[in-house]
């Protein structure tokens, strides 16, 4: 069985082209500005295990299953779900969660950019040495004149989106895949010069006390919860993006190895990453903030206050807004298949298509910030609902919808298993979790996650 497309994609050249192309979507700021602090606060190595243990028995499976039936369908995550409901005889409303995923990626995307405008402004401040022996009040108003500067935003927002445009109109073989493939070891270099230079200048024995030591008593329900939720967030499931990319997937490579190995790169960087955050702001005595107040307050200070620390910061950021333009591209891709499959859309025009939606979106997420904009509701900014929607009821809410489809609607042959007691022993493990733990998992991260959201 294979999709009919309108107009063929093409296949990446390689597994290590899928795996550049996959890094670039699941290495995110998440690994840089939230679990570091929840590392330390929720029992260190504790926390770093049930993560660990969340992502190769519950997100996995799921990955692995998305992949799958991308490769088989070869097509967008809208059509490939369609084809195979179709396949197997059952309703064809199933591609209605793919159609949610793709609006879900699409409002990630938007605030993705939004937090993307910071970063390269934050750049620009680096380089030129503004944070240079900063007060962290000063630094501190630094990132609030810039929260009240909208058209400074608006500006560096519509430099990225052009940015991400440019890339997602790329051919896939020939333009994107070759991108992608320089890209991901630049920034792996990246990454690990900035650790080398937090070990020779930050508090380096504390960030890794702080993060490998095992503190049970320091881990309570929440901080296991917030294991199960990164690890959720880890891989993307629910966007359809590991989809839109699995679909150009080489055939006759083990994609279940290729998962793993993504697995281990970001659970890798997530680490590193931590270390190097961590010992920067130990160095300076400071308690590490969360989220922007540490991306934006606590490493711009500390990296202002540190010999070279001007140009450690600019190329931290420079990283940071790497990441997140592949990121943004990923979560494109999608929409952008679909609109060329389905309705023969020139690359370049659904690029600019899905990049003016997000554009719209992040337009009112950035009028939304002002403190007394309309666009505020029960104290809360448009860019806030935006994500309460997107990362905590619609993201796990096709996720959760999806797993129920591909455990128990998609039939055994979609998935190509091979003839052996092996083959067939690792399938039946594979599908036990797909079927018995992954929904009641993704379920609580709906629900939990929606009551901490609102409720904080």
């Amino acid at each position: 069985m294979a999709l009919k497309k309108r107009k063929i994609q093409g296949i990446w050249s390689s597994r290590w082209t899928f795996l550049a192309a996959a890094t670039g979507l699941v290495v995110s700021l998440g690994n840089f500005w939230r679990t570091p602090q929840e590392l330390g606060h929720n029992g260190g190595g504790a926390f770093l295990i049930i993560y660990l243990a969340c992502v190769l028995l519950v997100m996995l499976p799921i990955a692995v299953a998305e992949v799958r039936i991308a490769v088989r369908a070869r097509g967008n995550p809208i059509h490939a779900v369609d084809q195979l409901a179709h396949y197997a005889k059952a309703s064809k409303h199933w591609s209605l969660v793919t159609q949610i995923a793709s609006v879900t990626a699409l409002l990630l995307a938007a605030n993705g950019a939004v937090v993307s405008a910071w970063l390269l402004v934050y750049i620009g401040k680096m380089a030129t040495g503004v944070m240079d022996g900063a007060s962290l009040d000063v630094v501190a108003g630094q990132f609030t004149d810039l929260l009240a500067a909208p058209d400074v935003m608006r500006f560096w927002q519509r430099l990225f989106v052009l940015l991400a445009i440019g890339l997602s109109a790329l051919n896939v073989v020939r333009g994107m895949a070759g991108l992608l493939r320089v890209l991901l070891p630049v920034l792996l270099l990246a990454l690990l010069s900035i650790v080398y230079y937090s070990y020779a200048l930050g508090d380096f024995a504390s960030a890794v006390k702080w993060v490998f030591t095992l503190r049970m008593d320091d881990l309570s329900w929440r901080g296991g919860f917030f294991a199960l939720q990164h690890a959720f967030y880890t891989l993307c499931i629910g966007t359809g993006a590991l989809m839109a990319y699995g679909a150009y997937f080489p055939s006759g490579r083990s994609i279940t190895r290729q998962l793993f190995a993504l697995v281990i790169i970001d659970a890798g960087v997530l680490i590193l990453a931590g270390l190097a955050i961590l010992a920067l702001v130990f160095d300076q005595h400071i308690v590490p903030g969360s989220g922007p107040a540490l991306l934006f307050i606590s490493l711009p200070f500390s990296f202002g206050n540190l010999v070279f620390g001007d140009i450690a910061g600019t190329a931290f950021f420079l990283l940071l807004g790497i990441l997140s333009l592949t990121t943004v591209v990923a979560l494109m891709e999608p929409t952008v298949a679909y609109l060329v499959e389905r309705w023969a859309f020139w690359r370049p025009l659904a690029a600019v298509t899905a990049g003016s939606l997000i554009l719209i979106c992040g337009d009112l997420a950035i009028s939304s910030l002002a403190p007394f904009s309309e666009l505020r509701w029960l104290s809360r900014s448009f860019m806030e609902w935006v994500d309460i929607v997107s990362a905590n009821v619609l993201l796990p809410l096709s996720a959760w919808c999806f797993v129920l489809f591909a455990a128990w609607r998609v039939p055994k042959l979609v998935y190509g298993v091979r003839e052996g007691w092996f083959e067939g022993v690792f399938f039946w493990i594979w599908q036990a979790l797909l079927r018995y733990i992954a929904p009641p998992a993704i379920l609580l991260v709906l629900v939990v996650g929606l009551y901490l959201r609102v409720t904080a």
